[in-house]
């Protein structure tokens, strides 16, 4: 049984993960 501490940590590594793609992908767009 996981705590919602545990499942909100890993929502929240995930979403800044999603962000920093999502960033990292329009800088390369702009460049090229």
């Amino acid at each position: 049984m996981m705590s919602l501490e545990v499942l909100y940590g890993f929502g929240a590594i995930v979403a800044i993960g999603l962000l920093a793609y999502l960033v990292f992908a329009l800088i390369c767009a702009e460049e090229f």
